[in-house]
C-alpha cells in the first residue's frame, strides 16, 4: 500500500513538471476557428456543458459540443486546416493566400464564393484560421 502511494506521488509530480513546460493551451472548434490562451496560471473548469479556461488576464468559454480538440503546446500557432464549408460564422473576414497577400474581404459567406481551390489564412472576428477550398 505504501509503495503504491509513493509511486502515485512520484508519478503525479512527474506529470505536473512535464505539463508546466508548455506555454499555451490551444483549443480548436468544430467550425474551424481556434483560440490560444497562455498556460501560466491557467485554471480549467466545467460548468453547464461549457469549458471555462482562465489564466487571470484572459478567460475563454466554449460549449463542449463546439470543441473538436484541445492541447498544450509551446506555440500559439494552431496548425489545423479546416474545410471552408465547416466555417459557419458569417462575420467580417479578411482572407490571405499562403504568401501573405490579401485575396478577399467581406462577409464570410460571400467570401467563400470568391475563393478558388487552395489553402488560405482567414482572419474572422478576433480569430485566425487556416482553411482549405477543395
Amino acid at each position: 500500500m505504501r509503495l503504491n502511494t509513493l509511486l502515485a506521488i512520484i508519478l503525479s509530480g512527474t506529470v505536473a513538471a512535464h505539463a508546466a513546460d508548455y506555454q499555451y493551451l490551444n483549443i480548436e472548434k468544430t467550425d474551424g476557428t481556434a483560440q490560444s490562451l497562455t498556460a501560466v496560471g491557467l485554471s480549467i473548469y466545467f460548468e453547464d456543458g461549457r469549458l471555462v479556461a482562465t489564466n487571470g488576464s484572459e478567460t475563454a468559454t466554449f460549449a463542449l459540443t463546439d470543441i473538436s480538440s484541445m492541447f498544450f503546446s509551446n506555440s500559439k500557432d494552431v496548425t489545423a486546416i479546416a474545410d471552408i464549408s465547416s466555417v459557419t460564422d458569417d462575420g467580417e473576414a479578411t482572407v490571405y493566400d499562403l504568401a501573405g497577400r490579401q485575396v478577399a474581404e467581406g462577409r464570410m459567406q460571400d467570401v467563400k464564393m470568391q475563393l478558388h481551390k487552395g489553402i488560405y489564412i482567414v482572419k474572422l472576428n478576433s480569430n485566425s484560421l487556416k482553411v482549405q477550398v477543395k
